[in-house]
């Protein structure tokens, strides 16, 4: 049996080792000229930046188990739990493994404390049962998270919790993301620790490319079906037939490279967008005074940037030894309004907010990287879980092509593992089975 998987991100590279683990033959196909779909890992002056999802957590359950069956549990690493939020300039620290104990800290009045009953009722009857899939919930996806907030809790709620935590997942704001994600985030964080991968995020997408026949610059202009199989078509670089294909792409490059499956699509391609982000990366020749992970950051507090993260409280490979490594996260949100600026304003709103949150790092800085998306998550906007649920259940799982990506549920490393490994066993399934049985 031979499989073409187009996209080496981390849901198409599991679902390509995953059909070469079953003894098919498996190219992949890569657009771009190195590997890693959203994801990368570089190094500046020492220190070592990531773009896209750096952090992980025991509830990872795809990503730790695909990553001890290729030998990479040695390199998973735990770090701190702490995570501290902003209010009114003050950073209140909570174990990030347990978020609702946000309530016992001084972030919140005692009629909000109270109010989180409410919340909690709330979260205890709509929250997915698998964050896997995260769609089957779908009948709580009619409002957005802050429309939800307001109706049933309060502003305070809102501004403190809710949309610092729906900005961290999505790189947006609470306005404009359904309220199903902040359930979701919550169910993500109960009870895990946080993990880091040494060496870089990178790392693991590396290993399992150096297992598989991977194909950098190969990008696909179409797939279709052919009688016994597909036909995946490179343009000048020709074509490919084979049994079976998964496009493992972000959702508006897959609907264009796949024509007969338009209808199918179609309706979720319109209303899924992706957010833009800009990174900023400090770096500062003394450390915080700090072991906390990250400062989660709400609109009332700063209109820009949502999340501040301290990767040198993650692993201490990430900056040379006695420095800090600090990445500021710009939400699509605010981005509009600092479109027209230069790498040298974002690097000097970063680092105003970087500075004020710490002022044991003013005057150290010794490195500044700015790196830009156009697009980089999923939005998971009202009404998206409802089109991924209607997609998902119109998918024939018995089709030679089959899809897979974080966009079937809250997007993230984990889940696109997931999705890669449930789109290579319903070709297993179903096309290898049909074939062994002629």
């Amino acid at each position: 049996m031979k499989a073409v998987v187009i996209g080496s991100g981390f849901a198409g590279l599991a679902a390509a080792y995953r059909l070469q683990k079953a003894d098919w033959e498996v190219i992949v196909l890569e657009a771009a000229d190195e590997i890693g779909g959203r994801t990368r890992s570089f190094r500046k002056q020492g220190y070592l930046l990531e773009r896209g999802a750096t952090q992980l957590s025991t509830g990872y359950k795809a990503y730790l188990a695909l990553a001890e069956e290729v030998g990479m549990a040695d390199q998973i690493a735990e770090c701190s739990n702490t995570i501290m939020l902003m209010r009114q300039g003050r950073l209140y620290e909570i174990d990030g493994t347990k978020p609702l104990r946000a309530l016992l800290s001084g972030a919140l009045s005692w009629r909000s404390k109270l109010t989180m009953v409410r919340a909690v009722l709330d979260y205890l009857k709509h929250r997915p049962t698998d964050v896997l899939d995260v769609s089957e919930a779908h009948a709580a996806d009619t409002e957005s998270a802050q429309d939800y907030t307001l109706r049933r809790l309060n502003r305070e709620i809102y501004d403190v919790l809710v949309d610092p935590l729906i900005r961290t997942y999505t790189i947006n704001r609470g306005a404009n993301v359904s309220a199903l994600e902040w359930y979701s985030g919550l169910a993500n964080l109960a009870g895990q620790r946080m993990l880091a991968l040494r060496g870089g995020i990178n790392a693991f997408p590396a290993k399992l490319a150096s297992l598989l026949d991977v194909r950098l610059s190969s990008p696909v202009r179409e797939v279709r079906k052919i009688p016994g199989g597909v036909r995946v078509s490179q343009g000048e670089d020709g074509e490919i037939e084979a049994d079976a294909c998964i496009v493992a792409t972000r959702l508006p490059e897959a609907a264009a490279m796949l024509p007969e499956m338009a209808e199918v699509i179609a309706p979720l391609d319109r209303v899924l967008h992706y957010n833009r982000a800009v990174n900023v990366y400090l770096g500062y020749t003394r450390r915080t005074n700090t072991q906390a992970l990250g400062v989660l950051v709400p609109v009332v507090e700063h209109p820009n940037i949502g999340l501040v993260w301290l990767d040198h409280n993650k692993l201490a490979e990430t900056a040379p030894g006695g420095h800090s490594l600090i990445t500021c996260y710009f939400e699509e949100g605010g981005l509009d309004q600092l479109a027209a600026r230069s790498d040298a304003d974002f690097v000097e709103i970063a680092q105003r907010l970087v500075e004020r949150l710490f002022p044991e790092l003013a005057g150290t800085r010794d490195m500044a990287e700015v790196l830009r998306w156009d697009r980089a998550i999923p939005n998971p906007a009202p009404g998206v879980y409802k089109a991924i649920h209607t997609m998902k259940h119109r998918l024939d799982p018995a089709s030679p092509i089959q899809l897979a990506g974080d966009y079937f549920t809250c997007t993230g490393q984990n889940s696109a593992i997931h999705w890669g490994q449930v789109a290579a066993g319903n070709l297993i399934h179903h096309i290898g089975r049909s074939n062994a049985e002629m």
